[in-house]
């Protein structure tokens, strides 16, 4: 039993690709290049069967982990919650753990992140999307 329509959707969801069509991804006269959907596309349709299981557990981790990053929202206005002290960087260490989730999803199936993710800035460095294969010039 292969992966249906709906979990294909989330894993290209959870691995930062686009979901729309390549016409649609053209930002500021630059096209976005997703070349790499194709890898992801072909990966999950021929994932192994005994590995099914594993991409939907993985998919099933990163849907829970962005329902709490959506929770901790709720808890940025106060630091203290009468004998409770909330965790600084609550949403911060989920999006850390978020990626390291992603990168593992991505492993099981062989696929990139999808690099221009604003989701995944802090794996591709500190200047955030749309820096995925710039090649630094010296002058």
């Amino acid at each position: 039993m292969a992966l249906d329509a709906a979990e294909k959707e989330r894993v290209r969801y959870h691995l930062g690709y686009l979901e729309c069509q390549p016409a649609a991804s053209i930002q500021y006269g630059i096209a976005r290049p997703i070349e790499t959907l194709f890898l992801v596309e072909t990966a999950m349709d021929n994932i192994l069967p005994v590995a099914e299981d594993r991409v939907r557990r993985l998919i099933q981790i990163l849907d829970e982990t962005e329902c709490r990053i959506y929770g901790s929202q709720e808890r940025l206005a106060a630091a203290r919650m009468g004998d409770l002290e909330t965790r600084v960087g609550e949403p911060d260490l989920l999006e850390k753990e978020y990626g390291r989730w992603a990168m593992r999803l991505a492993d099981v199936l062989g696929v990139p992140l999808y690099a221009y993710s604003t989701r995944f800035r802090a794996i591709f460095g500190t200047g955030g999307a749309g820096t995925a294969g710039s090649i630094p010039v010296r002058g």
